[in-house]
């Protein structure tokens, strides 16, 4: 899937990767698709749960599994910005 900017959150945990999406998507236009990449089985719930509160729109996930491309145990999220 194509993307306008990328952000790397692995290793993160707590709010600190919602908030770095949230600031990143703060600086993007309306429509662009911001991919999130993260390590964290956790993020599974929480990037799905502020999209809703935040009016931006997930557009999907990707597993190291699906995607050979990625670094083993990384979870692509594409959020499209609201």
């Amino acid at each position: 899937m194509d993307n306008n900017r990328k952000i790397d959150i692995t290793g993160m945990c707590c709010s600190v990767p919602i908030i770095k999406i949230s600031r990143e998507l703060k600086d993007m236009q309306s429509g662009d698709i911001l991919l999130a990449l993260s390590d964290k089985v956790s993020m599974e719930n929480d990037i799905p749960a502020f999209c809703r509160q935040s009016g931006n729109e997930l557009l999907g996930l990707e597993t190291s599994e699906q995607d050979q491309k990625l670094p083993e145990g990384t979870i692509a999220f594409y959020i499209k910005k609201g």
